[in-house]
């Protein structure tokens, strides 16, 4: 198996959503994903045996021994509640809580994340980077994706890698202080060490 880096979304991370083909039990962990829709544990080619992963089209199977969604619940029908981290000893907190696969208890926390500019990006000369910020305390943690929820807001910065580097240098300081501005939060130039011509090539 061989793409071209720009062709590969690395250290990217599962929660349950997919399964090693041949297996009906979730993946959890480090993933990447290819340019023809494939994904494959690990967080990049070569990193352990890249088994070719399978999204499930639909809320994973319950675990064995649950009897949850069983006729002895039939309140339970048709609740959307996933199953994977809420067994039947959590049926009344996941219905009381209204707890589902999109609830922010699942996801609450941001996978960090570190970006690698494509020979494409820099054909484009920037790339979008995405970083996610604590609500209550001045942590940012960079990750692959757009990342919010009630504990989060998310943040997305177009980044310039190429062009005349004192230029690149403003409009990315420029961008960070409006989102600081936008967002009304401080502190995210310091995260980034303030080094506005990262990646610059």
């Amino acid at each position: 198996m061989y793409y071209p880096k720009s062709h590969i979304t690395s250290n990217l991370y599962s929660n349950g959503e997919f399964a090693i083909i041949g297996s009906n039990t979730p993946y959890n962990g480090y993933y990447f994903s290819t340019i023809d829709n494939k994904f494959f544990t690990g967080r990049y080619p070569g990193d352990g045996t890249n088994e070719e992963l399978i999204k499930f089209q639909s809320t994973p199977p319950t675990p064995p021994g649950s009897d949850i969604n069983s006729p002895t619940n039939p309140e339970l029908a048709g609740q959307d509640i996933d199953f994977r981290f809420f067994g039947p000893d959590n049926t009344t907190y996941s219905l009381l809580n209204k707890v589902s696969p999109t609830s922010d208890i699942i996801n609450y926390t941001p996978t960090p994340f570190y970006p690698q500019p494509s020979e494409q990006d820099y054909q484009l000369g920037e790339f979008t980077r995405y970083f996610a910020k604590k609500t209550n305390e001045n942590k940012y943690t960079e990750t692959s994706a757009l990342f919010k929820n009630s504990l989060y807001i998310g943040i997305q910065l177009p980044w310039l890698i190429t062009g005349d580097r004192d230029e690149v240098l403003k409009v990315n300081q420029n961008i960070v202080k409006l989102r600081e501005q936008q967002f009304n939060i401080s502190g995210l130039g310091e995260y980034l060490k303030f080094n506005y011509i990262k990646f610059y090539r």
